[in-house]
């Protein structure tokens, strides 16, 4: 299956923050930023599984113990260890071993698009 796939109201990821859907055997959980971007992954940590739609998205935290700043960089927090993704990338911004798969999202007609 490729091309642009409908997996569910927009009016549900505004107002959840997050909408999941079962698209060609493989679960995808998309995410709306702060700022109204739309951000569609596979809905599991390559880390243990969990499902990263119920994590938060939200500025990188970076820094030693005791001193920590944000940066402008958008960070997918797994919601189960903490582990964090590039929600445009994919990639783990620890561990560049770990990645998760994205897809292009986008919002049209009221409804949430995703491209397989």
């Amino acid at each position: 299956m490729s091309g642009w796939v409908d997996v569910g109201p927009a009016s549900v990821l505004a107002s959840e923050g997050r909408l999941v859907a079962r698209v060609g055997g493989r679960e995808i959980g998309v995410l709306c930023d702060a700022d109204g971007s739309v951000w569609a992954v596979r809905n599991r940590c390559p880390h243990h599984g969990a499902p990263l739609a119920l994590g938060s998205l939200r500025r990188r935290v970076a820094g030693a113990p005791g001193r920590y700043e944000t940066s402008d960089q958008r960070a997918l927090r797994c919601p189960w260890h903490g582990w964090e993704f590039d929600p445009g990338t994919g990639a783990c911004l620890d561990d560049p071993a770990m990645r998760v798969a994205v897809y292009p999202a986008r919002i049209a007609d009221s409804r949430v698009l995703v491209r397989t």
